[in-house]
């Protein structure tokens, strides 16, 4: 079974999760710094194959271009962000003081609805717009987790004031995931995990709906 480590990183101490499989691959998901990432996965006898980005802001990305160069590992990212990896500006990258920018091309994009394979393990991305255009949840179904990325956290939601944020968008993101079925573990960009059932029953942004 694959094993999901949490490391907050960064200025922000953005949540960086790696998944271990069985076959010693590895994948990143939102990698705000590189170092720490490549020290784990060398101290674990892991192989880096893919990398995650759930949204367009530098916090969430600022590792991905060295652990990329130092792996070679596949790049997958919401096509609907992609300007936003390019560009210090939108993607709030002075958030990260003295960490220099580095645009990210994705190899690979994902849109709503899209199903796709890293490493093995299968994810399928819902558009969750609102924190960013391109803002999604991703269902590891095997696991029961969601990465929700800023779309939601616990008791709270991301802001809707940056690039491509709206927060019309992010009422209608809401009254999509109170609407789901199932208790998932949310695994979020920032803070402690928690379930999709909490939420529902304590999140005051989805008790409104």
């Amino acid at each position: 079974m694959e094993q999901i480590t949490r490391m907050p990183l960064g200025a922000l101490a953005s949540n960086c999760y790696i998944i271990a499989a069985d076959n010693k691959e590895a994948i990143v998901i939102d990698p705000a710094s590189s170092a720490e990432v490549l020290n784990f996965a060398e101290l674990n006898g892991l192989k880096i194959g893919g990398i995650i980005i759930t949204h367009g802001h530098y916090d969430h990305f600022a590792g991905v271009s060295d652990i990329r160069s130092a792996t070679g590992a596949k790049v997958y990212a919401p096509d609907l962000d992609r300007e936003m990896l390019a560009s210090a500006e939108k993607s709030w990258a002075w958030f990260m003081q003295g960490t220099e920018f580095k645009p990210v091309v994705p190899d690979k994009t994902f849109s709503d609805g899209d199903k796709f394979s890293v490493c093995g393990v299968e994810f399928r991305a819902m558009n969750a717009p609102g924190h960013t255009a391109g803002s999604c949840l991703l269902f590891c179904e095997k696991l029961n987790v969601i990465f929700t990325g800023d779309v939601i956290f616990e008791g709270s939601v991301g802001r809707t004031d940056g690039f491509s944020g709206s927060s019309r968008a992010m009422q209608k993101s809401l009254s999509k995931i109170s609407a789901l079925k199932g208790n998932y573990r949310l695994l979020c960009g920032h803070g402690d995990e928690t379930t999709l059932n909490a939420e529902k029953n304590l999140n005051p942004y989805l008790n409104e709906l």
